[in-house]
């Protein structure tokens, strides 16, 4: 392909795709060296008005956001010879679904769907409308800590997106197959209508299957009048009944019964997964300590003020203090138990994901809850610490910090 110069500093290297609007070139910038993704207005649109300005508009709108789960726009503009241009980071992995994929385990489609909700919840505080959720619109690429890679979702085109107090005639676009029923009748973009893509985005990863297909007209009045296929139907196999409402209520025909936000869709999320964590549990006696220990360590460990232990990466203790010990209220020893035995699990959400989390990343993590006693009594504050060891049967190191809320108590 001939060498040809975007905006006076981009060289062209190779086409990589075509995105909403545009097609989409690897570029390097002539100065940095660096390369990029350089996303051209169509030729079929660029001497449309309305057109540019809503291709602008996708640049405005995505260089104003920064996230992890979200390609940040770095630079656009206009060149004299292709017109609107927009430039991106390069993202480079590989797409979500690939063609004759089998569905998704459910715990990777779940941590995908998390992402990505993350992402959508970021631009709807913002007042941004995506617009184009779809299977298409995800890469995943790999982050790499120490020895660990774990998989990062990131949410590509914003071909569509537009501020949710945006004025002027509205046009049915996005794909059909992840429309919402009210924008398939006309109505406009909405939140509501970012949750049902999101849900049909759910669907596609545990099925590898679309809710329904056919022509434009039969997708589209399929959305407004047809009852979504059970995932088991599609998928072979039980889907866990937690992660199922999730989907079905995303997928809901009335906006109103579903999640009023992506937050809310993640909160539920996150409680199914830890559904499907204590699930796959199993009930296990005591467990062989192999280790040798530092009897110095040791003595420390047991002296310590500070709630310890170290956990299995399924939740097994292994070694615990008797801080530890008080804190969950069992005065004999706790080694063999489960923490999802214990009272600690049911007081802090997300217990088993925080602690999958720090050993998948490699790195030190933190959740806090406050624990209330009654009218007579201050809640109590938890900080716990998820520090990951690397050691098989003693993954994780958790320090537990209590505190009264009340500051004045702190002191006495």
């Amino acid at each position: 392909m001939e060498v040809r110069t975007v905006g006076g500093r981009y060289a062209i290297d190779g086409r990589l795709g075509e995105g909403t609007n545009g097609q989409v070139y690897r570029a390097r910038h002539l100065q940095l060296g660096k390369a990029f993704a350089l996303k051209v207005i169509s030729p079929t649109i660029a001497l449309d008005g309305a057109a540019r300005a809503r291709f602008n508009e996708e640049a405005k709108l995505a260089s104003a956001i920064s996230h992890p789960n979200i390609v940040s726009v770095v630079d656009f503009g206009e060149d004299a010879q292709i017109g609107a241009y927009m430039v991106m980071e390069l993202v480079e992995g590989e797409p979500l679904i690939n063609e004759q994929a089998a569905p998704m385990s459910v715990r990777r489609a779940c941590d995908v769907l998390g992402q990505i909700a993350d992402a959508l919840d970021h631009i709807h505080r913002r007042g941004i409308i995506h617009g184009d959720v779809k299977a298409e619109n995800i890469m995943l690429t790999a982050e790499a800590t120490g020895a660990r890679r774990r998989r990062i979702a990131r949410l590509l085109d914003f071909g569509l997106a537009r501020l949710s107090s945006g004025d002027g005639e509205e046009q049915l676009n996005g794909s059909p197959h992840y429309l919402a029923p009210e924008r398939a009748a006309g109505a406009p973009p909405s939140v509501a209508a970012d949750i049902y893509a999101l849900g049909v985005l759910g669907y596609v990863m545990l099925t590898a299957a679309l809710p329904f297909d056919g022509s434009v007209v039969e997708i589209l009045m399929a959305h407004i009048n047809r009852d979504v296929p059970g995932l088991a139907q599609r998928r072979g196999e039980a889907v866990e009944p937690a992660v199922e409402q999730l989907i079905l209520r995303a997928l809901s025909k009335d906006p109103a019964k579903r999640h009023g936000s992506a937050a809310a869709f993640r909160a539920e999320l996150n409680a199914a997964m830890d559904a499907l964590e204590q699930g796959q549990r199993q009930p296990s006696g005591p467990i062989p300590v192999a280790h040798r220990r530092d009897p110095t360590l040791v003595a420390a460990f047991e002296r310590s003020r500070v709630a310890q232990a170290l956990l299995s990466l399924d939740g097994d203790i292994v070694f615990a203090n008797k801080s530890f010990a008080r804190l969950v209220g069992i005065e004999s020893r706790v080694e063999g138990l489960n923490v999802g035995q214990t009272t600690l699990a049911n007081m802090v959400p997300g217990f088993a994901r925080a602690l999958r989390a720090a050993h998948d990343s490699g790195q030190p993590c933190e959740r806090r809850a406050r624990v209330f006693r009654g009218s007579d009594a201050p809640a109590l504050e938890l900080t716990l610490w998820f520090a990951p060891l690397g050691v098989p049967g003693l993954e994780v190191h958790l320090l537990v910090r209590v505190e009264d809320a009340d500051p004045r108590r702190r002191d006495e």
